[in-house]
């Protein structure tokens, strides 16, 4: 069973300060520990984690390419994705953490629609 905590006295806890992962009902909370100290096993740091964290987040928001409508705030899931992406990517710089395919993530334009998704298959594959 996955472990939610936030105590911002440990790095997991300082990750979820940084990504915004803080709500103490863990059904609320996006990431579990685990899941957060994979990612401070790869980046070595709170910086670096937290931007790997978003980065992975930013892909699942991305990939449901909607618009939501909240009553308090309407806007295109992309257009979260991309702030999460530019946050990670500051993130990296402050860590002095340069992973090659995450930086390519974050400087990708965030576009998951079907057919860009079928186009993008299909050049990789001319290539």
């Amino acid at each position: 069973m996955p472990i939610y905590t936030y105590d911002l006295s440990t790095d997991i806890g300082k990750v979820r300060l940084k990504i915004g992962d803080k709500d103490l009902a863990a059904e609320a909370m996006h990431f579990s520990d685990e899941e957060l100290q994979a990612f401070l096993d790869e980046g070595a740091s709170v910086l670096a984690a937290a931007g790997l964290a978003l980065v992975a987040w930013a892909a699942e928001v991305g990939r449901e390419d909607e618009v939501v409508d909240t009553g308090a705030w309407k806007g295109d899931t992309r257009d979260v994705a991309k702030k999460m992406t530019a946050l990670a990517e500051k993130y990296f710089e402050l860590a002095g953490y340069s992973p090659a395919a995450e930086l390519a993530f974050v400087s990708a334009p965030v576009d998951w629609t079907p057919e860009v998704a079928a186009e993008r298959e299909v050049q990789e594959e001319e290539e």
